[in-house]
């Protein structure tokens, strides 16, 4: 019987479709049966409501990362975004010229991301960006005398690199003030270095090893350039205006570094852009007596040491108050919210990011449910895998946890294909905005208030 249930799931979960959202249980047999699947296998709805958190903590994300796409530089929504560099080199000619002349100049060379700005997405009225940028220019510099020097940084993992990220502690820094401008014109910002930097180089004579941070903690908004792994990456460059010559040295790697300023370490603040998470847990109890009072069964399952496969949840959501005047967002377009549940493996709590079903004559109507910046004050989140699993499991006295990020930008709320697609038309039809809102969103007030879960239920008791 358990094989025949566990055929009958798959063939539900292939088969699920907007009807399954409907609330009128006539209207779910007539559709499970049109299935195939066996009249005995009822699905009926039952909602949970009042259900508070008995814990709920943020968990703000500061490991720094390999920046191949797109790096930043700048403040937004109280994170500050930095930009370090691993750059090593073989040169004595260089270093030979470096040490003779007075007069030359270093900058950094950084790409503006021009489909961001010139997005139809992208706010028009905002460009140009211009700002006296205020720069924290630090560096950590290493001596070498040859090629195998040069070589040996680049066997550096990047794990290791990105740790030492983690706890930076510079040779030396220097502020300074750069001009910055971004149009939809620009291709390049230049990032003048420090003549201290060039001073303490000049001791070198064949090879370095030069790690280098930008910080711009009081910048009015965050810059958005390419990546290391694109054709438009990060170069650093060297002028010697006397001799009308110049070298350009690539960054071995490029890497994002982000440092929250949050003053307000008790709210339940996300930010977008990076990978924030809320994870939020609920006593089983008043689950577990819902599904009581509701079967008319013992709940939860004690009869043996088996999973309780009575029922399964076909399908769980939890709806949330929402207040969108808690956040803010640059863009002005509705975010996704992303989430996942904890679930059992192999005796070890994991997270599972959870399937998406779509409602689509919802969506159709009001929009996807699972958005903020949106029209409405609710937020509905489907935590299907979470809740079948906690179910499953509940003997044990376990509660139910999930987790809750800021995805993307949404381009079109109420399209129910919910991934970008090709038209009838032969036009592609995008979705989703593929860059990040630097958003920030506090679900504090959400938490405080009572939020409902709706589960979809398939029986399995009875003859049948």
């Amino acid at each position: 019987m358990k094989k025949i249930f566990a055929v009958y799931l798959l063939l539900l979960t292939l088969v699920l479709s907007a009807c399954i959202f409907d609330s009128d249980e006539t209207v779910m047999a007539g559709w499970l049966s049109d299935q195939g699947i066996p009249g005995g296998y009822e699905v009926k709805t039952l909602s949970v409501g009042d259900l508070t958190p008995i814990s709920s903590e943020v968990f703000w994300d500061s490991t720094p990362k390999l920046a191949n796409d797109r790096v930043v530089l700048g403040k937004s929504a109280n994170i500050a975004h930095d930009i370090a560099f691993d750059i090593a080199f073989y040169d004595s000619v260089f270093f030979a010229d470096l040490k003779k002349t007075d007069s030359a100049t270093a900058y950094m060379a950084l790409y503006v991301l021009s489909p961001f700005y010139t997005s139809k997405s992208y706010p028009a009225d905002s460009l140009p960006l211009k700002e006296d940028l205020t720069l924290n220019v630090s560096w950590k510099l290493d001596k070498g005398s040859s090629k195998a020097f040069v070589d040996s940084v680049g066997d550096i993992s990047d794990s290791l690199w990105l740790s030492g990220l983690g706890n930076w502690t510079a040779d030396s820094s220097v502020d300074t003030t750069v001009s910055v401008s971004v149009s939809s014109k620009d291709s390049v910002v230049k990032i003048a270095l420090p003549s201290a930097l060039l001073s303490a180089m000049k001791n070198l004579s064949k090879a370095c090893r030069l790690q280098l941070r930008l910080s711009a903690p009081e910048a009015v908004r965050t810059y958005r350039f390419y990546g290391a792994g694109t054709g438009l990456y990060p170069k650093l460059w060297f002028s010697f205006p006397k001799e009308k010559s110049f070298n350009e040295f690539d960054p071995f790697r490029t890497a994002r570094v982000n440092s929250n300023k949050e003053t307000c370490t008790d709210c339940l603040v996300l930010h977008g852009g990076i990978y924030d998470s809320l994870v939020v847990e609920y006593e089983g109890a008043p689950i577990m007596k819902a599904l009581s009072d509701f079967y008319g069964d013992e709940f939860p399952y004690m009869a043996d040491d088996g999973d309780d496969v009575r029922q399964t949840v076909v399908l769980a959501q939890m709806t949330f108050a929402r207040d969108d005047s808690q956040g803010t967002s640059e863009l002005g377009l509705p975010i996704q919210v992303v989430v996942g549940s904890y679930t059992d493996s192999a005796g070890k709590s994991v997270r599972q990011m959870e399937a998406y079903k779509l409602n689509k004559p919802l969506i159709a109507s009001e929009g996807h449910p699972n958005m903020v910046f949106y029209e409405g004050d609710s937020l509905t989140l489907q935590v299907t895998y979470g809740l079948r699993d906690f179910i499953n499991r509940a003997r044990d006295g376990r509660t139910f946890k999930m987790m809750i990020r800021l995805g993307y930008p949404v381009l079109q709320p109420k399209d129910s294909s919910y991934s970008d697609h090709v038209t009838s038309k032969k036009d592609t039809s995008y979705v989703f905005f593929s860059h990040f809102d630097h958003a920030r969103y506090d679900f504090s007030s959400a938490m405080k208030q009572p939020s409902t879960l709706k589960l979809w239920l398939a029986n399995k008791r009875g003859d049948k």
